[in-house]
């Protein structure tokens, strides 16, 4: 290699040195995405990588991670007749399921006032099944393994939330008035919904007003018109309510990888859920209280140090099992398209009654919760614990005993937790959990029937 060769060669290895350094240099700068044409818009990435490992001591076909409202399998078959496998023994499973993403576009107030959101939450918990037309036969099987590790993404949010003075109202899909949700969630490590709490999202139109009285509380007043129970029914949901909220004596409310400060409040509640078939029309509903108390408050409203919380809330009312509360049914089943003669239903909304007509399933439920968020200076960083109960009860359980095996059917759910949240940074967290979840059934051969769940987690906030 002669000497003007081996110049060239030092000279295009410096020339690609330093370009690499260049590039580096400009990597670390901040680079601007463009999302949209519309001027002005804002975006914000959140969200949340989470791992769960649950046991649980039986083996319910329905008790996936989210545990919902769905009754423990009994340790012996009807009326004892054999042993029952799925009652007698337990199960693992690992998630990452329930990992979070949202996209939140926010635009600065136009020059009218007018203040525009649009929201957009995914999770991979999505039903990993053939897609089906509702109330066309079931989805077809799958794998465990495609179902944990090929998850399927599903649509938790997606809405625009508009703000013009004291008005808001939010189109698309969003957390269900009924109960003022999420505000009075259970401070749970679980995923939720757990048993007897109200949870649900669903595409709507919602109009809200806030008045600011005293200083110190609003007055917020809301109503919609929601996604149809029933498509059938020729006609919506309809939901409304009331809720009054301090703006300064505030509590640290915390379940899995949120954390959220609620004010001193109360909240009343109510939906209309009409249902129609050729063997009866009937209108559900349900009228819901909310109160959320912070017994040992923040000290400005957004430390969430020494902050001893509690919450309850109560409901009464037809047609929403299986809406409001996820798999609950008590074990009336569903009237099919073949036994209306027109369409099938949902579950835990309705059945066929004794007379063989279409009755509503009536329900009663309550939960209650205490939180306590530890003092700032616990070594190691941030802590919270909660214990809640909550139960639900079928009120006209009798009403379908001749369309249904009546030893299936139970009249109560009861469930108990206790957990522990862990923030070593604030963007880490652990998390445990203790639940027991006890059905009473009407077979006299296995009058109760209890599952034990533990469940330990870690998240990755963003």
């Amino acid at each position: 290699m002669n000497h003007r060769t081996a110049r060239r060669m030092r000279t295009a290895l410096l020339t690609l040195a330093l370009g690499t350094l260049a590039f580096g240099a400009q990597a670390a700068e901040p680079i601007t995405v463009t999302v949209s044409s519309i001027k002005d818009l804002n975006l914000r990435i959140y969200g949340f990588v989470e791992m769960d490992y649950i046991r649980d001591t039986t083996q319910s076909t329905s008790y996936l991670e989210e545990q919902d409202n769905y009754v423990v399998p009994t340790r012996t078959t009807l009326g004892g007749a054999a042993n029952n496998y799925a009652g007698e023994h337990g199960r693992d499973m690992m998630s990452i399921r329930n990992s979070r993403l949202g996209f939140e576009l926010n635009l600065p107030k136009s020059d009218s006032g007018l203040q525009g959101q649009g929201i957009i939450e995914l999770d991979m918990m999505g039903n990993n099944a053939p897609n089906t037309t509702p109330g066309n036969g079931a989805p077809g099987a799958q794998s465990e393994r495609d179902f944990f590790n090929n998850a399927a993404v599903r649509v938790r949010h997606a809405y625009m939330n508009l703000t013009y003075n004291d008005w808001n109202a939010k189109i698309g899909q969003t957390w269900s008035l009924l109960g003022w949700q999420p505000y009075y969630f259970p401070g749970e490590n679980a995923i939720l919904p757990t048993p007897g709490m109200l949870y649900r999202r669903f595409a709507q139109a919602r109009v809200m007003n806030t008045v600011n009285f005293m200083d110190a509380y609003t007055l917020e007043s809301a109503a919609d018109i929601a996604k149809p129970a029933q498509m059938d029914s020729q006609q919506t949901e309809y939901h409304a309510g009331l809720r009054v909220a301090s703006t300064k004596i505030k509590g640290a409310s915390i379940d899995g990888a949120s954390t959220r400060m609620v004010g001193l409040s109360a909240a009343v509640s109510g939906a209309v859920i009409p249902i129609q078939t050729p063997l009866g029309n009937r209108t559900g509903g349900a009228v819901a209280f909310d109160v959320f108390v912070p017994i040992i408050p923040s000290t400005d409203g957004k430390n969430r140090s020494n902050n001893l919380v509690w919450a309850g809330e109560f409901m009464s009312g037809s047609g929403v099992g299986g809406l409001e509360y996820a798999g609950l049914s008590s074990g009336v089943a569903a009237p099919t398209a073949a036994q209306t003669g027109s369409t099938s239903l949902d579950s835990g909304m309705a059945g066929i009654n004794n007379g063989g007509s279409v009755s509503l399933i009536r329900y009663r439920a309550f939960n209650t919760h205490l939180q306590y968020s530890l003092p700032a200076f616990m070594p190691g960083g941030k802590w919270a614990t909660s214990v809640g109960y909550a139960q639900t009860e079928t009120r006209n359980l009798a009403d379908f005993g001749k369309n249904n095996p009546t030893a299936l059917l139970s009249p109560k759910n009861q469930y108990a937790y206790a957990s522990i949240h862990y923030d070593p940074l604030g963007w880490l967290r652990f998390a445990g959990e203790f639940s027991q979840t006890r059905t009473t059934y009407v077979d006299a051969a296995n009058r109760f029937a209890a599952n034990n769940r533990v469940q330990l987690s870690a998240f990755f906030i963003f």
